[in-house]
């Protein structure tokens, strides 16, 4: 090919980029021109949810444009994750993804990939989880609940989705306490939840903000809780390294993600809303009500944590042992 055709077809390609470029921008003046279906990869209470619920709010009243909630639950979160990545990339589909999304990736052969399927739009918050018990069961500490499990081998059960947060903690504490627990698996995080609330599962391994919910009424002990520090809702649960166990310290973190090949500017404009939304004291003090500590990033910024997100779980899930496939 010689070199005047070579310089035509560089022309060319750099036309097209610009013309994309010139679309995307003249679209975005006119975004959002529908409701914006923000998806959560799991049912109503749980911690995805809590959070979209409160910013999606605070985003329709700001902006003056629908966001509507809409509960996606299945394969721990792939089905949402697998809506998303197919979705047509106008900034009208988002999803709140989270940790166990990345851990899922890992475990199964999922048809989505965080690394090439999605646009980074913000982070939204982080979540710890934390370790309960009813308030009947005769533990009052993590180290009591621990040996319990000893004296009664496969005596105590613990719930979760099979290669959730939940599974993979029971699976810690059973290697860093020398223990043998049963894991009763579960389809959805409410089953899990009642199925404690029941006394059919003795340990709960779950969101901060759902074990809060039920020790605030009364129904759950929470023994330890993860992150740097304590939760002020409950200043005398000792963290989980404080109470021995540092290897079980998961904080989930929250992102929201568009659809590979979103345009830029329609990126610029959810980051605004996001941000705006999320850095509001009104939302922040909700959310913190919920054991949610709110944070908001820029999309490189979010690029740059789920890049070394997926190399830490990977390690993290090939250490466990455990694979679904």
């Amino acid at each position: 090919m010689n070199t005047r055709w070579i310089s035509r077809i560089a022309v060319l390609l750099l036309s097209t980029a610009g013309f994309g470029l010139a679309v995307g921008a003249a679209y975005a003046q006119s975004y959002p021109n529908r409701p914006i279906t923000y998806i959560v990869p799991y049912g109503p209470g749980s911690g995805n949810d809590v959070i979209a619920r409160i910013v999606a709010q605070k985003i329709t009243d700001n902006w003056g444009h629908s966001m509507v909630v809409v509960n996606r639950p299945g394969a721990t979160g792939g089905i949402a994750l697998e809506a998303t990545a197919k979705a047509l990339p106008d900034g009208h589909t988002i999803v709140i993804a989270s940790t166990s999304q990345i851990i899922n990736q890992h475990l199964s052969k999922m048809r989505y990939d965080f690394l090439r399927d999605f646009t980074p739009v913000s982070v939204s918050g982080t979540l710890p989880y934390a370790v309960s018990v009813l308030n009947t069961f005769p533990a009052k500490s993590l180290q009591e609940l621990v040996g319990v499990a000893k004296s009664s081998p496969k005596k105590l059960n613990f719930t979760g989705t099979i290669g959730s947060i939940a599974h993979l903690m029971g699976e810690m504490l059973k290697s860093a306490g020398n223990v043998d627990l049963v894991m009763i698996p579960n389809k959805l995080a409410a089953d899990a939840e009642a199925d404690v609330l029941a006394g059919r599962v003795e340990i709960y391994f779950s969101t901060l903000s759902a074990a809060l919910r039920q020790a605030k009424a009364g129904k759950l002990r929470v023994l330890a809780v993860c992150g740097e520090k304590r939760s002020a809702e409950l200043p005398d649960v000792p963290t989980i390294s404080e109470a021995g166990y540092p290897k079980l310290n998961i904080v989930a973190a929250y992102y929201i993600l568009a659809p590979l090949g979103t345009p830029k500017p329609i990126i610029t404009a959810l980051n605004r809303e996001f941000v705006k939304a999320i850095d509001a004291k009104d939302v922040r003090d909700r959310l913190a009500a919920a054991g949610v500590d709110a944070n908001s990033s820029s999309p490189e910024e979010l690029g740059a944590l789920i890049k070394s997100e997926v190399a830490r779980w990977g390690k993290i899930v090939k250490d466990s042992g455990i694979r679904l496939d």
